[in-house]
């Protein structure tokens, strides 16, 4: 058995976890039975309610189904997944963009058929970037090499930029974080992404108290 990031596999608790996680990833596979889904954003409500650790986990346990995946952060405000990774940051997405450069130079291989590109340096107006067609140009040239490419875009409620990738990518998962996300604001969360008919495809309820064993929970939204 692979190990998995930020996972502990020799206790219970991070076995359970580990199990919750493919359950996940079995899910977006059902969502995905016609094969038109590829490019996944996955969002939040606010910062810390631990959409960058599931994605990064959900990506590890599709590479057990024998999938190639690709791990991109594309929050160019506040980017955490290079820490997640131990990867150094100091080239990355924004660099290959404006270099116009080969996205090969770019990936970090974090083990077989799991890769990672980070967010590079931080620019000025993200927006610019995050509504330019170069990006878009760039998702479509990277969904040729993989079966999957995940998305960590920052929260909904803190800037507009995973409005606007929703309405480019195939699918959208919301993460919602037990007894810290605020209700309210997480259902104007999904409005504002239903309002651009943004996907979304599940939710995944995290940091909930052990029921059953289930550290993780996902469900079709």
């Amino acid at each position: 058995m692979k190990k998995m990031i930020n996972l502990i596999e020799t206790d219970n608790k991070g076995i359970q976890a580990a199990e919750s996680y493919r359950k996940i990833a079995s899910n977006i596979e059902v969502a995905n039975i016609d094969g038109n889904i590829k490019t996944i954003m996955i969002t939040s409500t606010l910062a810390g309610e631990g959409k960058t650790t599931s994605i990064s986990n959900v990506a590890s346990v599709m590479t057990e189904k024998d999938k190639k995946v690709l791990l991109l952060d594309f929050d160019l405000r506040k980017p955490t997944l290079h820490k997640k990774f131990n990867l150094s940051n100091q080239m990355g997405l924004t660099d290959l963009l404006l270099k116009k450069d080969d996205y090969k130079k770019y990936i970090h291989s974090v083990y077989p058929n799991l890769h990672v590109i980070t967010s590079g340096f931080l620019p000025a107006n993200p927006s610019k970037i995050i509504n330019s067609i170069a990006i878009k140009e760039l998702l479509k040239k990277l969904s040729i090499n993989y079966d999957y490419i995940f998305i960590d875009a920052p929260p909904v409620m803190i800037v507009s930029d995973p409005i606007t990738i929703s309405t480019y990518t195939d699918a959208v998962i919301f993460t919602i974080a037990y007894a810290q996300t605020d209700k309210d604001l997480a259902k104007k969360s999904v409005e504002a992404l239903k309002n651009v008919n943004a996907n979304i495809i599940g939710v995944i309820f995290n940091k909930t108290p052990p029921i059953k064993g289930n550290k993780y929970y996902y469900k079709y939204y």
